[in-house]
């Protein structure tokens, strides 16, 4: 009944982010075309980057102590502090960055204009990260309503002011809107702070515990990884792309990118969320691959499922989210499917090295990430064309999968 129950809310929680980003992608397409959309496409990705590494990018970590030592408990309390002043200090540092390089962000990524929304952005993450400690105790507690009940509002909010922000004012209006959603979330995740869990207030104290700081710090790099390694793979191969075969082209691949993003996004919040704690807690390693196997099956289940449904409609679906214009996305559909596929079941397996403290090999796949696919894209660039980013993705992640498996096996032997 838990998992049954803990399911419903992360469903209802992704559901209204997949309905979000769905009005969300058809209002851009349809204001914006795929040139603007596109080109939007660089903003969104720096915002995904920056949201990721908010506050330090500890949460995944904040999850996995507080799984085994709740935030009632003295040593909690200890990770708490530590935790805070180390969002406190990153997100200071993120802030003050994106402040000072906002001109050549701009010129960098939306050709010389909207340097402002780059400042706003760096402030903003000050209220990301501090939001994200807030998710982080609620989701270390099994409390996945309260999960959903901030992210589905906070979904709602920034979906509106997205949308009135590129109907009112075109694509600028889309590019503070981008910037804001975020931010919106984690506002709404501090007003749950200040009305449901005050004595959190209480611990959240400037203190640097050294052990857990350098704890906090591994997990800190391995969402750096994260948060640098597609991204920037998929920032190059835009600039190749659109050299190649013009932006136009590109727009079309972002909104596979996009729809992507859209189902992928749940199992990352099933991932972290949900599975991170259990497998700390879990006592044993054959209750690790229990709850490894129950993971992936249901989770396979569920996008093979999905898959089905929405390649059978894609026509349809692509004019109902974007336009007509998009029609052409639909040849990208099955190799990034099928990648996908293949990274849930790698992800799945690297979250275990994650929670039974073997980080490294975790950061090493990130890496791999990145790196399979600007590599992979280069090899088939030549004779693949504008299909080569799809089956780079997915030929990358059919090895990486191979190799966590084999990996993973090889790791459980010598802990055994």
């Amino acid at each position: 009944m838990a998992r049954l129950k803990a399911g419903i809310h992360f469903a209802s929680s992704i559901f209204v982010k997949t309905i979000a980003g769905l009005i969300i992608i058809k209002v851009l397409a349809w204001k914006l075309g795929p040139d603007g959309f596109g080109l939007l496409g660089q903003l969104m990705t720096l915002v995904a980057i920056t949201g990721m590494f908010a506050g330090g990018g500890i949460a995944s970590g904040l999850i996995k102590v507080l799984a085994v030592s709740p935030s009632g408990t003295k040593e909690g309390q200890a990770w708490i502090a530590t935790a805070f002043t180390l969002t406190t200090i990153v997100s200071g540092l993120v802030a003050s960055l994106l402040v000072l390089f906002s001109g050549a962000l701009s010129a960098r990524l939306m050709q010389g204009e909207f340097t402002a929304v780059f400042i706003f952005l760096g402030f903003s993450q000050i209220v990301v990260g501090y939001g994200s400690l807030v998710q982080a105790d609620a989701s270390s507690r099994g409390e996945s309503g309260i999960y959903a009940a901030i992210n589905i509002l906070g979904t709602i909010i920034g979906a509106i002011v997205l949308v009135l922000g590129v109907c009112v004012f075109g694509f600028g209006g889309a590019a503070y809107g981008v910037m804001l959603m975020p931010a919106l979330t984690g506002l709404v995740a501090l007003g749950f702070l200040f009305q449901r869990r005050r004595e959190l207030l209480r611990y959240a104290r400037l203190l640097l515990d050294e052990s857990k700081a350098r704890h906090f710090m591994s997990f800190s790099l391995l969402t750096l990884v994260g948060a640098l390694s597609v991204p920037i793979a998929q920032i190059i191969i835009r600039d190749m792309l659109a050299q190649r075969v013009g932006w136009e082209q590109v727009g079309l691949w972002q909104g596979m990118i996009k729809l992507s993003d859209v189902y992928m996004q749940f199992i990352g919040v099933v991932l972290i969320n949900y599975v991170l704690p259990r497998y700390a807690a879990a006592s044993s390693f054959d209750r690790v691959l229990m709850e490894f196997k129950a993971t992936v099956i249901w989770l396979l289940l569920a996008l093979v499922a999905g898959f089905l449904c929405l390649y059978s409609l894609r026509n349809i679906v692509i004019q109902l989210i974007f336009s007509k214009d998009f029609l052409p996305m639909t040849e990208y559909f099955i190799p990034q499917m099928i990648g996908d596929v293949f990274r849930t079941i790698a992800a799945a397996i690297s979250f275990i090295f994650m929670a039974r403290g073997c980080v490294r090999i975790s950061i090493l796949y990130e890496i791999a990430q990145g790196v399979g696919i600007i590599v992979m894209f280069m090899l088939l660039f030549d004779g693949a064309g504008k299909m080569a980013p799809v089956y780079a993705h997915m030929i990358t992640y059919i090895v990486l999968s191979v190799i966590m498996a084999v990996g993973l096996k090889l790791w459980m032997r010598r802990q055994s």
